[in-house]
């Protein structure tokens, strides 16, 4: 893969020196801060990818900040301008100021870009997160297979404390359908240097490299607070708060009849939840994982506009999934409780007495507790320690002439190690107590039933997803394990 990804720099190179370009890196001056003036040039040799933006007539994206009608809750934004203009992909390479990418000038649907604000309250941050729609697709973070990876939607988010590479860590770690993958950049804007961002792919239907549903029938959707602020919406009977928005289709692109088939759905799911038939509308595992993520995570705001939802299809053969967790801003807040997740639809979950949903949830746990502590760790170390790493250090000096927060790479990542080292034996805890150990059956308890049920797993090697039975904790369930539970049983 290096040397795949070393050609592909070769030839961004070779592409430079031929192209013709407007901006000269030595002799353009950048804004950093109130009085700091730098080259272009000295900012692309800081290491990080640099995106250059330039809006016609150098035009800011604005918005209008809204809160909440009555009844309702959550303050975000509304009316965000979508400012056309250029973007240009900068890396040093082999000591030479590449463009690794130039969308042209902005002419619609044919190049260049528009940049809008994003988020809700993170929107009234002074450092701003944005969404970029180039008018041609390109993949941003020039993976190996340009075709598979293209995409028009990208976004630069704020991730100064390093929770949301994270938290989208323990997403992949914990196998949720999809993990968006980024790169840290420095962002430049009209000449101003706006700071460090993470360049990240957006939630969105994309066959080949995102969320795949079906183009005709398909449907992402999200459990949102902030229902009140869009034009077409689906209502919930279970979460007062909560109303269904769209991600796919677009508002603008949906029928009447696909508004009241949802409606059939969200419906029909929302009744199934304290009822024995959920397991037959959702995707159990990815609903428990999705839990899971921002129990590891201890997410105060998990039930905040981060609770995305798909059906790949309107066929009965498909149920409701759960594809990924999303929104880490307020992660690492519930230091010996649950995340805020356990509210509204997944304290259902837990209290039913069909107890699927909590059986993929401690399974889950006890598949992954064994490493998660150590591949966190050792993700935290590897990143700080990364070329990306080493030069999102070197440009956080800029970042701070700017916002003045004195962050260190090397504190952050320190700090993403000490909460999950610490977060551990309370999560640990917590979920032994939820399905303890021997609960082959998850009923709530231990007897007899489960040396039962664990015994037949054991003659019939069906033993994969007891987790609950591997009772000397040494990821392989056998004939020890049925020893040990018996022994427990019996209290000897």
């Amino acid at each position: 893969m290096k040397s795949k990804f070393l050609l592909l720099l070769i030839m961004c190179v070779l592409w430079d020196a031929a192209a013709a370009h407007d901006i000269d890196t030595k002799t353009t001056n950048i804004t950093v801060g109130e009085t700091t003036v730098k080259t272009l040039s000295l900012i692309i040799g800081r290491g990080l990818p640099v995106i250059y933006v330039e809006t016609v007539d150098a035009e800011e994206p604005t918005c209008e900040y809204v809160s909440a009608p009555p009844g309702c809750m959550g303050a975000t934004i509304r009316n965000a301008t979508k400012v056309p203009g250029r973007l240009v992909y900068y890396q040093r390479i082999a000591g030479i100021d590449s463009v690794l990418y130039d969308s042209g000038d902005y002419e619609e649907d044919v190049s260049g870009m528009t940049i809008k604000l994003r988020g809700n309250t993170s929107a009234y941050d002074v450092k701003k997160p944005y969404k970029i729609k180039l008018q041609k697709k390109k993949d941003l973070l020039f993976r190996d297979d340009e075709s598979v990876y293209k995409d028009k939607e990208w976004l630069l988010l704020r991730d100064d404390y390093l929770t949301t590479i994270a938290g989208l860590k323990v997403n992949e770690l914990l196998g949720m359908t999809w993990t968006p993958q980024h790169h840290f950049v420095n962002l430049i804007m009209n000449g101003d240097y706006r700071g460090t961002y993470l360049l990240c792919e957006s939630v969105k239907r994309n066959p080949d490299c995102r969320l795949n549903v079906d183009k005709n029938s398909g449907y992402i959707f999200e459990c949102d607070p902030y229902w009140w602020n869009e034009a077409v919406y689906v209502t919930s009977n279970k979460s007062p708060s909560y109303n269904y928005t769209f991600k796919y289709p677009d508002d603008e692109d949906i029928t009447e009849e696909q508004l009241a088939y949802m409606q059939t759905l969200v419906r029909d799911y929302e009744n199934s939840l304290n009822k024995s038939t959920y397991p037959d509308k959702i995707d159990v595992a990815s609903f428990a994982a999705w839990c899971l993520v921002h129990d590891v995570m201890g997410t105060k705001d998990a039930g905040g506009a981060n609770r995305f939802y798909l059906k790949y299809d309107t066929t009965a053969a498909t149920k409701i999934v759960m594809p990924l967790a999303w929104d880490f801003d307020m992660a690492e807040r519930m230091t010996s409780a649950w995340s805020q997740c356990h509210t509204t639809h997944m304290t259902i979950l837990f209290n039913n007495t069909t107890r699927d949903f909590v059986g993929e949830f401690a399974d889950l746990w006890r598949k992954v507790r064994g490493t998660l502590v150590n591949d966190m760790t050792q993700f935290m170390t590897d990143f700080r320690n990364s070329s990306e790493g080493v030069t999102l250090e070197n440009c956080l000096e800029l970042d701070r002439m700017v916002y003045g927060r004195n962050i260190t790479v090397y504190g952050q990542s320190f700090g993403r190690c000490t909460w999950i080292t610490n977060r551990f034996p309370w999560l640990d805890n917590a979920i032994n107590n939820l399905n303890p150990l021997g609960d082959v059956n998850v009923d709530g308890k231990v007897d007899v039933t489960d040396v039962t049920m664990m015994i037949d797993a054991v003659l019939n090697g069906t033993t994969g997803r007891l987790h609950a039975a591997d009772i000397n904790t040494d990821d392989n369930v056998n004939i020890t394990d049925v020893t040990e539970l018996i022994r427990m049983v019996l209290k000897l």
